[in-house]
């Protein structure tokens, strides 16, 4: 099945299971702004990607580890990032590069079982891409254009500041858009109330402070979790087979 088509099955999901998330989608990408995107990235990205984002350009207000206020998520727990949050996200990184301690910094970096050969072992890379990220940490879902010698150009994987050791997430944006409307239509994924802590003095037992926010999945999982469960369940079904 065919990116743009997984897609829209995955928006008519939202309209009638979140309808907050859905009312958040950002408008269509023109090819203007696809243009810009892969300008700044220096990397051309693969269609499937291209044509959600000309669907629907990330979220309308999105919220990740350093920019926005809360927003309900437009995937679940994630922010769906738009071309100019993909940039923005992906540039935080170039001084993390440049840095004096990258070396140290790469030799962090590991894979999860399965991924042995298909995913550098690197912290970071200018060609993974991200997509969708995590709304309070500067961690990620989104493409490897810098795959390793047995990798797949255009596999979905994960990275970011706390996601150093890496994994398979799918092999191509489309596959891993099959894998999130399986998820959703599991009732896994509920629309729900996350509760904000506002309090600055951390008094644990005046809940004055707390606020009531909506939000989509629920709020003690994370959809890293499942992911992560798929690739080492792929990993095992591969050690099996060999």
């Amino acid at each position: 099945m065919q990116a743009i088509t997984l897609f829209e099955d995955y928006v008519d999901w939202l309209r009638v299971n979140v309808p907050l998330a859905y009312d958040n989608l950002g408008p269509p990408a023109d090819r203007a702004e696809i243009d810009t995107l892969e300008q700044a990235l220096g990397q051309r990205l693969p269609d499937d990607v291209k044509s959600v984002l000309m669907l629907h350009n990330g979220q309308r207000q999105t919220m990740t580890s350093t920019r926005g206020d809360h927003a309900v998520p437009c995937i679940p727990t994630l922010s769906f990032l738009s071309t100019s949050s993909i940039v923005d996200c992906w540039s935080d990184w170039i001084p993390v590069r440049a840095s004096k301690d990258i070396e140290a910094l790469q030799a962090a970096g590991d894979v999860m079982p399965g991924a042995e050969g298909r995913v550098k072992p690197l912290y970071t890379s200018p060609g993974w891409i991200p997509l969708w990220s995590d709304t309070a940490r500067a961690d990620y879902i989104g493409l490897d254009l810098d795959p390793d010698s047995q990798g797949i150009h255009g596999q979905i994987i994960n990275f970011g500041r706390d996601e150093e050791r890496h994994y398979v997430c799918a092999d191509s944006f489309t596959d891993l858009l099959g894998f999130l409307v399986d998820e959703v239509r599991s009732g896994r994924w509920p629309a729900s109330i996350f509760v904000v802590d506002d309090d600055d003095d951390d008094d644990d037992d005046d809940r004055s402070e707390l606020e009531e926010q909506p939000w989509f999945g629920n709020p003690g999982d994370h959809f890293f979790n499942a992911l992560y469960e798929r690739a080492m369940n792929s990993a095992r079904s591969r050690a099996s087979r060999s």
